[in-house]
């Protein structure tokens, strides 16, 4: 297949889309010549950009290419042209001349009497018959003896002719058989034997055999005769005697839970022990059912684990599988990388769950960067969520060289727990780094930050932030509402 390709365009030379491109054969023939047949006529429109390509049979695969050639229509625009054997080539260079004679379009007159017959043989002898009116041929032009002549004669007889049984050499009407077919009666003599048998069938049952083999439908059995089957529920002997039976859910059946044991919509029966149960009465709404060993029945309603990444409330890989127990994210959403500068400081807010004490910060480094000498120190610090410093790892040159969980303990010891979950800050500070590679979550793009970092209020505290270069140290202190810029370059770093 070879391909055309054009561009359309208008008076000034600009392109134009959307004009209908129909190519279309013209030859006498449209079959190819190693066989089959080609679609005369494909359609495309052209694009933005005016252009348009069609793929095209070349001339030369027809069976007959002698003045074959294509009519390309570009709106009101023709174009004839000749398809080459292969490549792809502009409309420009396959423009050709339309045939002027019959000849010209594919058929020569050899060519024509080896493919048809000529109409003035037709209904000629060594040429073909013709159709009558009727659809049928002429008797005329039927060979003698073909039935196509009028009957002469019936069975040697002329004009009007009346059979007999005789002339056919069938049998008169009312004929017998008679000693034909059953020459020595032994046909008649099986017959009246069949018919004065005592019981000319044994292999039906009689009435009165039936009687004494089979009992009748309507009958009855005493209780010892019944040795198997299933008996209706309604003949069984139910009771608390020996010998009877107890049913549904009746509270002599050794080891039945009764359904009285349950008091309340969405009370469990729970096993305490082997063998032993009881009922785990309904927790409060957006409770979960949680293992825990130290409950009777080792199992406790409770509110679900805060953060994010699985259904129900609970993340579906959690954070203390890392080691951690409070984290600006979840790990498995951070699949994003981005240059961290020198001097600069990330700052991100999470939730410390209650009860948590953290003794170590930490933050994920993607790829670590080179340390030059700086009065910028490395490390990283917790704050409260007003903003006030409440611990920080010490200053350390190698903290964001290599790649991984980076940290340490916290200069003054622990972070108290607290008995409610509790909002904070982490801030990043990076001294005399360059080429660090921070992971960041996926898709980080700080046009979304309208609602990444705040809510509705739109003056609260926000969810991440970072602050240029320029800054000595980590502040000991900052207000959340406006301190540095928003971003949702959300550094991953927690603490445990």
């Amino acid at each position: 297949m070879t391909t055309i390709t054009n561009t359309v365009k208008d008076a000034s030379g600009a392109p134009v889309s959307g004009v209908q491109v129909t190519a279309h054969l013209v030859a006498a023939s449209g079959f190819l010549a190693g066989g089959g047949e080609i679609v005369k006529e494909v359609s495309t429109a052209s694009g933005q950009d005016g252009a348009w390509s069609l793929t095209l049979t070349p001339t030369e695969s027809l069976a007959y290419p002698d003045g074959a050639h294509y009519v390309v229509s570009e709106g009101l625009r023709r174009h004839t042209i000749t398809v080459p054997a292969t490549g792809d080539h502009n409309l420009a260079d396959v423009l050709v001349s339309i045939p002027g004679v019959r000849a010209d379009v594919g058929l020569t007159v050899s060519a024509g009497d080896a493919r048809y017959e000529l109409a003035a043989r037709r209904g000629q002898p060594s040429g073909y018959a013709s159709l009558g009116s009727d659809g049928l041929v002429p008797t005329s032009q039927l060979p003698a003896g073909s039935g196509g002549d009028a009957v002469s004669s019936v069975n040697g007889m002329t004009g009007v002719v009346t059979l007999t049984a005789a002339d056919v050499g069938a049998a008169t009407a009312g004929h017998t058989h008679s000693g034909l077919y059953d020459p020595l009666g032994a046909a008649t003599t099986a017959v009246t034997t069949h018919e004065a048998a005592a019981d000319p069938h044994p292999q039906y049952v009689t009435a009165s055999e039936g009687a004494t083999a089979y009992a009748p439908t309507a009958h009855s059995h005493a209780g010892g005769d019944i040795t198997s089957g299933i008996l209706a529920v309604a003949r069984l002997p139910v009771g608390t005697t020996s010998g009877n039976v107890a049913a549904g859910d009746d509270s002599r059946i050794i080891g039945a839970v009764q359904r009285s044991l349950v008091t309340a919509k969405g009370d469990l029966l729970a096993a305490t022990g082997s063998a032993a149960i009881a009922r785990l009465g309904v927790g409060s709404d957006g409770q979960v059912l949680t293992a825990d060993a130290a409950q009777t029945s080792g199992l406790k309603w409770a509110d679900p684990p805060s953060g994010g990444g699985g259904s129900g409330g609970g993340p579906v890989y959690p954070l203390s599988a890392y080691g951690l127990l409070a984290a600006t994210g979840d790990p498995e959403t951070f699949m994003l990388g981005s240059s961290a500068s020198a001097n600069t400081i990330l700052g991100g807010r999470f939730e410390i769950p209650a009860g948590v004490t953290l003794t170590r910060l930490w933050a994920a480094v993607r790829a670590g960067g080179t340390y030059t000498p700086s009065s910028v120190p490395n490390r990283i610090g917790l704050y409260t969520d007003e903003g006030v410093l409440v611990g920080a790892t010490a200053d350390d040159s190698t903290l964001w060289t290599a790649a991984g969980w980076r940290g340490g303990p916290i200069v003054g010891g622990p972070i108290a727990a607290q008995s409610t979950p509790r909002m904070a800050y982490i801030l990043l500070i990076f001294g005399g780094m360059a080429d660090l590679v921070m992971p960041y979550p996926s898709s980080a793009n700080d046009a979304q930050t309208s609602w990444f970092c705040r809510g509705p209020s739109a003056s609260g505290p926000r969810r991440a932030f970072y602050v240029g270069a320029g800054g000595g140290d980590l502040p000991a202190s900052f207000n959340p509402a406006s301190y540095g810029t928003e971003t949702t370059y959300l550094s991953l770093a927690g603490g445990n």
